[in-house]
């Protein structure tokens, strides 16, 4: 068995690669104590063969993560990096390692997943757009803030929009008649227009169907705002992760 982490910057996701066969995803928080995620994964389970670890948390956490997998199994994770090429994916970045794993290891299963075009979007604390072409040239990408670093951003760094905020639940049409509503109707609507427009400029007419793909934690709250049609995959990365580790 071999052990997969997608470690974002909110979040530890994690499953089971066994036989070729992908379990499912478990998630956690990791804001608060580090530690103690990973003390909850696999402990009720014989050690795995290896650890594959998609990190875009930062050195601290890669350094706990390291940390209790060493003491509990005596094993060292493998961080994957971004690579020139890998899985039938060339990489648009000249540095090919400056490009957010997450976002290498999302593409390589997206190209995985089907053989012509696919966009490539991950809503969490940021959020990120890739393109790929059918011949599994990656066409580069996009990054923004998510919905909660976007309405946060403007409550914090505004003189009167946090004091005009009432306790009004969001509203589900565009135009709010509160501020609360406004704010958050307002940057949902923004990052799910960012999305359309991706994946519009991608659709060429004379190629087979754009897949539109969408993950991420808060991808469930965009995707009712999103008029391209689209398939929700929550576990992208760990699928990537997977491709590389045979």
């Amino acid at each position: 068995m071999i052990l997969l982490l997608d470690i974002g910057n909110t979040r530890i996701k994690w499953a089971q690669l066994e036989n070729g066969a992908l379990s499912a995803q478990s998630a956690a928080t990791h804001a608060e104590d580090r530690m103690q995620v990973f003390d909850r994964i696999g402990q009720d389970d014989d050690p795995p063969r290896r650890i594959l670890v998609s990190n875009v948390g930062g050195p601290a956490i890669a350094a706990a993560c390291s940390r209790t997998f060493n003491r509990r199994w005596n094993i060292q994770p493998e961080f994957s990096i971004s690579s020139a090429h890998a899985a039938g994916v060339t990489n648009a970045y000249r540095e090919p390692e400056k490009l957010g794993v997450d976002r290498w290891l999302a593409v390589i299963a997206a190209h995985s997943m089907n053989r012509g075009a696919a966009c490539i979007v991950s809503v969490g604390t940021a959020m990120t757009i890739d393109g790929v072409d059918a011949s599994g040239m990656h066409l580069g990408g996009l990054i923004v803030p998510g919905p909660d670093l976007m309405i946060s951003s403007l409550l914090t760094n505004t003189s009167d929009i946090a004091s005009r905020m009432g306790d009004e639940p969001a509203q589900e049409a565009l135009f709010a008649s509160h501020t609360l509503g406004a704010v958050h109707q307002g940057c949902l609507h923004a990052l799910a227009a960012l999305v359309d427009r991706a994946a519009n400029t991608m659709q060429s007419p004379e190629s087979m169907p754009l897949t539109l793909l969408l993950t991420g934690g808060a991808a469930a709250r965009l995707s009712p705002l999103i008029q391209t049609p689209h398939e929700q995959v929550e576990d992208l990365v760990l699928r990537g992760l997977a491709l590389l580790a045979v």
